[in-house]
């Protein structure tokens, strides 16, 4: 373990000084602005907005600060802007009461009490506060004034109250108050892929990172959305580019590379997410997972018991922990931590997935097709939970159920290699 962790942290060093570099040259041009117009809060502005999405929030505040004082209380739109995008940083940060400092001098600039109430809105939205946001948004919003960062926050707190209709018309308000704006498009498409309307919210996304090519928010929920592919991949590495401290960008990045059979760009990737903080769960899980994928049970399992070390409810570290005892043969250990991980995760069909494939290959038929029928009847669309329960019923001789559950498969949703299952269909009995 030791000699693959070394094997890693060398990859990464040279990963994360490549994606530095190229975070480095956005920033080269914003830096440039500033020293060649000192004096122009715009230029401070933009540099420490670009400092920020980069993830550097210490040299953003201390940039926005400079900017900040530079201008002496002399021009209150330039104070309103610096100080809402100090609050930004704070909120990247996540120090709600610092964030909250900053938008109260927002608003206390003259003309500021708009802005004041639309950057406390996404204060609040930092701790999911859906009413306290609703209540800021509803005075920037006072008189008829098209603020579009409100909006777009109004829109937040009406989906967090599942207030579906009303959400959608926000965000699609705000894209009325600036056609060039990415966030509404952003948080519109994310909206919609949670509703079920993915192929809708996957067009939101691309809209989003067409608007603003260089936001790694925007970039990663487009990767995250996308099918496992060469697609994702690109969005995730994006993502991972302009802020190369993005952790979930990385995991979710190891996770698509996994799912492609990339092991080598995975390995990376997740001792990328372990390096920026070796005390998240979903670190030591995607590193225990790529471990797996090398035939390393023993040190998945390691990487799961880190995991639980640091969140004992962890769904996934009992997930991990059932796959590598599956993969040590120990199929009774497993199944209990299947059952575990299930118990705190029923949203998750690839827990029961994993149970029967388990089951499939240590012989356990009758237990295989109790879990293939299981995912099946819970999550019906779930072309994965098809393939398993077609694996399990052709292990146990009943070819014509099989066949059913198989062609199931290639009509539901998830992924499922079609070819694969063409060539189960054609190996039937």
């Amino acid at each position: 373990m030791h000699t693959t962790r070394t094997l890693a942290a060398a990859a990464l060093t040279l990963l994360v000084a490549q994606s530095a570099g190229a975070q480095e040259s956005a920033l080269d041009t914003a830096r440039a602005a500033v020293r060649a117009s000192p004096g122009d809060w715009h230029a401070s502005l933009a540099l420490g907005r670009a400092l920020r999405r980069a993830g550097r929030y210490g040299d953003s505040l201390a940039e926005l600060r400079r900017g900040a004082a530079s201008m002496a209380g002399r021009q209150p739109e330039a104070a309103i802007q610096l100080h809402w995008e100090e609050a930004r940083t704070f909120i990247g940060q996540r120090d709600f009461s610092q964030a909250m400092v900053s938008c109260r001098v927002v608003g206390a600039q003259t003309g500021g009490a708009a802005a004041g109430h639309a950057c406390a809105a996404e204060a609040h939205l930092l701790w999911r506060r859906a009413t306290e946001a609703l209540t800021e948004t509803q005075q920037a919003l006072a008189g008829g004034n098209k603020q579009y960062d409100a909006k777009v926050s109004q829109g937040r707190a009406f989906a967090l109250q599942l207030k579906d209709a009303d959400a959608e018309a926000a965000f699609r308000e705000a894209m009325t108050y600036d056609p060039n704006g990415a966030d509404a498009h952003m948080y519109l498409g994310r909206f919609l892929i949670d509703t079920g309307k993915t192929d809708a919210g996957i067009a939101e996304l691309k809209r989003a990172v067409e608007l603003d090519p260089s936001g790694p928010d925007a970039a990663y929920e487009l990767g995250r959305a996308l099918p496992a592919g060469p697609e994702a991949i690109a969005a995730l590495g994006r993502a991972t580019r302009e802020r190369p401290s993005f952790l979930d960008a990385w995991v979710k990045l190891a996770e698509v590379d996994l799912a492609q059979g990339r092991n080598a760009d995975a390995r990376v990737a997740a001792a990328a997410a372990l390096h920026i903080n070796a005390q998240d769960a979903a670190a030591h899980i995607v590193v225990g997972r790529v471990a797996l994928a090398d035939g390393k049970a023993d040190d998945a399992m390691n990487e799961a018991r880190a995991a639980l070390g640091i969140l004992a409810n962890s769904a996934g570290a009992k997930l991990l922990m059932a796959d590598a005892y599956a993969a040590k043969g120990d199929i009774d250990l497993a199944l209990e931590q299947y059952q575990a991980s299930y118990g705190l995760d029923r949203q998750n069909p690839d827990t029961l997935v994993h149970a029967a494939l388990a089951c499939i290959k240590a012989n356990r038929n009758t237990s295989a097709r109790a879990y293939g029928t299981q995912v099946t009847k819970e999550f019906p669309t779930w072309g994965p939970g098809w393939v398993a329960l077609g694996d399990a019923l052709a292990a146990d001789h009943e070819p014509a159920a099989a066949r059913a559950a198989y062609d199931k498969a290639l009509q539901s949703k998830g992924p499922v290699d079609a070819n694969a299952v063409r060539a189960k269909l054609a190996a039937l009995h």
